[in-house]
């Protein structure tokens, strides 16, 4: 159902997907522009050594030699880290100027987008309330800057697992039918290192949009929420994640990769409403699913349990009053109207 209502609710929502496009535009534009222009010097270096063609033969190697594939990635970077501490001087600021421009600012910036809808997801759900994107995104600066924060320091031990599975693989890969089957075994860790990811963050927005704390507090408070139904949150997570997979491949190749131009947003609006949807279930507290459809978590448990079951349960608890405490009224004003 979680999965289900999570379709629904994207859907009614897309306009969220044009919004952050043109939020995610201006952000490349801007900083993609400012990181060019710092990182030439950079860029001018790799050129004299032809770095740019040894990294394009990387793909090469991968079908024609696999068995030379982790030797020939590892002999590249080591040309391109020597040449780095060989020329360190004269390109030191151009590097800080393409972290800062290139990574840090853009990483911040598209996370506060991810708690701003989020947030506009969260009052959308709670109360159908409509509300503005940019405005609210200046409302919410203070707990979206907080959260980007914190998401680096979050991100930082799956980044480390992913290199380690890169290295991993190109270990492996020293044959061509080591390579295929490394290859099937990183995808599928991947997907589930990604859905891992997805489950122990599902609880985490949503507290903390809530009762605006702070992120850590979110985060465990989060987390205890979801430690009754984390497999079963998990389960849903891969198969959003292999839904993502399918979609995006299926757009990327109909499309010549236009497509993702769109699809890129849509999945940071996919996986916020996904978090709410999941954060609310487990609340057990009904939320919007269109301007007149409410869902209640609690009723959708009792009928579930009821076909399971076979028994006429009813929805909602209901107060019975027992027969004898009537019979026992209706003695006593009788005697009083025999006494009159």
């Amino acid at each position: 159902m979680s999965y289900k209502n999570t379709m629904k609710l994207f859907a009614s929502n897309f306009m969220l997907v044009w919004k952050q496009l043109l939020y995610l535009f201006i952000i490349i534009l801007i900083f993609g522009a400012c990181a060019y222009s710092v990182s030439i010097p950079f860029i001018n270096l790799l050129k004299s050594c032809d770095a740019g063609e040894k990294f394009i033969s990387i793909f090469k190697t991968a079908y024609s030699s696999p068995s030379e594939l982790f030797l020939y990635v590892s002999n590249c970077f080591k040309s391109v880290f020597s040449l780095i501490s060989e020329n360190f001087g004269h390109i030191y600021l151009s590097l800080i100027g393409l972290f800062f421009f290139g990574f840090l600012f853009p990483f911040l910036l598209i996370q506060m987008s991810i708690y701003n809808i989020s947030s506009i997801l969260y009052q959308k759900l709670s109360m159908n309330m409509e509300v503005s994107y940019f405005q609210n995104g200046i409302k919410t600066l203070k707990h979206s800057f907080l959260y980007a924060l914190a998401n680096i320091l979050f991100n930082i031990p799956f980044f480390i697992i992913l290199v380690l599975l890169f290295v991993v693989y190109l270990q492996i890969a020293t044959t061509i039918l080591g390579s295929i089957l490394g290859l099937v075994a990183l995808s599928a860790l991947l997907i589930i290192l990604r859905a891992l990811k997805m489950s122990l963050f599902t609880c985490y927005t949503g507290f903390m949009v809530e009762h605006n704390c702070s992120p850590f507090v979110a985060f465990g408070k989060g987390f205890v929420k979801l430690a009754k139904q984390f497999w079963k949150v998990l389960s849903t997570s891969i198969i959003l994640q292999l839904t993502i997979i399918f979609v995006t491949s299926f757009i990327a190749v109909f499309t010549f990769l236009s497509g993702l131009i769109v699809l890129i947003p849509a999945t940071f609006v996919l996986l916020a409403t996904y978090n709410l949807v999941i954060y609310q279930n487990i609340k057990g507290e009904r939320y919007y699913l269109g301007s007149n459809l409410i869902f209640n978590p609690v009723q959708y448990k009792v009928k579930q349990e009821d076909s399971l079951n076979q028994t006429n349960l009813p929805e909602e608890p209901t107060e019975v009053i027992p027969k004898f405490k009537t019979i026992r009224k209706k003695r006593k004003k009788s005697k009083l109207n025999i006494k009159k």
